[in-house]
């Protein structure tokens, strides 16, 4: 039987006020704002499996989830630095589902800089696995 490994990719930038940008018109999975600073988030699937993603505060807290399909992607804005974690859920074309730590990530969001990221996600049949597994119950807690 093959295992299968997932490969997260992280890429976050801070963008200086030197550099600032208004995020005008930004459409986001949570968030729709027309005119404010908001640090955001594009998570990417690569893989032919669904992933949900379930975004929570480090020290406890829902925050956002987000669907992707395979082979597509979804923009996450926060209106506030924080520090996040993340937690994955993959299921199959068949149905079977795994459920696994993402990992923890923090944003910046102030009037001066704020975060603009991507996390890419890449499943494959080989490898040592998905990384750290969780349980069902794990996925859907707040903390």
């Amino acid at each position: 039987m093959k295992k299968v490994f997932l490969a997260i990719i992280i890429s976050l930038v801070s963008s200086l006020s030197i550099n600032a940008q208004f995020n005008y018109g930004k459409q986001c999975n949570n968030i729709s704002y027309a005119t404010s600073h908001t640090a955001s988030i594009t998570f990417k699937n690569q893989s032919d499996y669904t992933m949900t993603l379930r975004i929570v505060y480090v020290g406890g807290g829902y925050y956002s989830t987000v669907t992707l399909r395979p082979h597509s992607s979804s923009t996450v804005c926060f209106s506030k630095s924080g520090n996040f974690k993340l937690k994955i859920k993959a299921t199959s074309s068949y149905g079977h589902t795994s459920y696994h730590d993402g990992g923890k990530f923090s944003v910046t969001c102030t009037k001066t800089e704020w975060t603009e990221g991507e996390m890419s996600f890449q499943l494959s049949s080989y490898g040592n696995g998905l990384g750290p597994s969780i349980s069902a119950k794990q996925f859907e807690s707040d903390y």
